[in-house]
């Protein structure tokens, strides 16, 4: 621009009334939103000159000459060598390039709808440089909805040429961005303003919405908890993620990212996990129950009917524990009519006593002290009411004690004390003086 100012000596006030030079001057412009339409991923490039091919007619101050290419097909597939169509310039460009003109073509911009033209050219912000993101907005004249960047075109002495920029089509974001099916429903993104507590479907952009029914109309009101927000709306709730974009606007609106799923649709798939969650434990604890109660019957009840069986006099005749220890107990038991020294007891027996003599050590004292109750012969039902504290106190120090004493269930524990009190040896059980 400055070079063809130069070559003809003129200044861009000069321009206005100046058809062929317009024309010139467009020429130029196509050239660079050609190449920008064509590598970039934009629905549409234009550029604004600020002046006018007839000052003289209605509204001239708001009639800015320029040009406007469009794609004719919007696509989500990069396309090499896309189709364009003239929006807005002069039809001479059509011609000698070879395009059509939109349905809607002018051959000039409306100023007074182009956002951020009258900020730049009261040179508020044009002397930064600074670009400009708009709302969503109609496209003047069509009934497609559209985002625009706007950039100041400036001289190498700052003068203000005018504005240059790109258009983002609403359905080409949502051919970029398609709803994504999930385990909790459809996934829909979505760019747009927060304003205080509600978040403003209506002025941003929405990716494809199908399967999750949000509105484009919409202003969703947000509830921000931890990791995640939750989004209010007309018809549909949301869960969602945001982040904020790092972009000006023209509005002092703060605008974000977002990720949007059913709330409905998610809370009835995570009650679905919950249900087969809650179900696999309870299967799983039926099982163990009903496995600990074979074990029960294969192995602790046979114990103890042996000891009942010594006790009465009677003779183990072909019977496995599959304890050799034990067996080797009840035999030698069976086997002597007379009273048991501690003395006399087999090694491997002498050990089993031993070994579980020093895990009575580990017992804290609180422990120690419902221990010795079963040594002293109580029952469990009796001894919160001997010991002055509750039965989930009681359990709590049963499965202290079970641990710590390397054994499984109550009946193995009195197993063992019996065994202590026939050898004749229960003072190794004693740790406290005093309870």
């Amino acid at each position: 621009m400055d070079d063809f100012f130069e070559a003809k000596e003129l200044s861009l006030s000069e321009l206005n009334n100046q058809s062929e030079l317009l024309l010139e001057v467009q020429d130029i412009l196509y050239a660079e939103t050609n190449t920008t339409i064509r590598m970039g991923r934009s629905s549409g490039v234009f550029a604004v000159l600020d002046a006018t091919v007839n000052t003289e007619i209605p509204n001239a101050d708001h009639s800015r000459s320029g040009v406007y290419l469009r794609l004719i097909n919007v696509s989500s597939n990069v396309v090499l060598n896309p189709e364009t169509i003239l929006f807005r310039g002069s039809p001479e460009i059509a011609r000698t390039y070879g395009l059509e003109l939109h349905n809607r073509w002018n051959l000039e911009f409306n100023t007074e709808v182009l956002p951020g033209w009258e900020d730049y050219h009261a040179g508020e912000t044009a002397s930064q440089g600074e670009y400009l993101w708009s709302y969503r907005m109609k496209l003047p004249d069509t009934w497609e909805d559209i985002m625009v960047l706007t950039v100041p075109i400036l001289g190498r002495n700052g003068e203000f040429y005018g504005v240059c920029g790109v258009e983002l089509n609403h359905v080409h974001f949502k051919l970029e961005y398609p709803s994504k099916e999930s385990t909790y429903g459809s996934m829909v993104s979505l760019m747009a303003p927060v304003e205080g507590s509600y978040l403003s479907v209506d002025k941003g952009m929405t990716g494809n919405t199908e399967g999750t029914w949000l509105g484009e109309t919409e202003k969703l009101s947000v509830e921000k908890r931890k990791g995640y927000n939750v989004y209010y709306g007309q018809k549909k709730d949301y869960y969602g993620i945001s982040k904020t974009m790092d972009f000006r606007m023209n509005g002092t609106d703060n605008w974000v990212t977002a990720v949007l799923i059913p709330k409905e649709e998610c809370d009835r798939r995570i009650l679905r996990n919950h249900f087969y969650i809650v179900s696999g434990v309870g299967c799983f604890i039926l099982f163990m129950y009903l496995f600990a109660m074979y074990l029960s019957r294969r192995f602790v009840r046979p114990i103890l009917k042996s000891f009942q069986d010594v006790q009465e006099g009677a003779e183990l005749d072909h019977w496995h524990s599959n304890i050799k220890e034990l067996e080797d107990l009840y035999r030698y038991i069976s086997e002597k009519d007379r009273a048991i020294s501690v003395n006399d007891l087999p090694p491997q027996i002498e050990e089993l006593l031993k070994q579980f003599s020093e895990n009575v050590k580990e017992l804290t004292k609180a422990e120690y002290n419902i221990f010795h109750y079963y040594i002293e012969g109580y029952e469990i039902a009796r001894i919160p009411t001997i010991a002055c504290v509750s039965m989930s106190t009681i359990k709590k120090h049963n499965g202290n004690i079970y641990r710590k004493l390397g054994i499984s269930s109550n009946d193995e524990l009195l197993m063992y004390i019996d065994l202590f009190r026939r050898c004749g040896c229960l003072e190794r059980l004693e740790r406290y003086e005093n309870k």
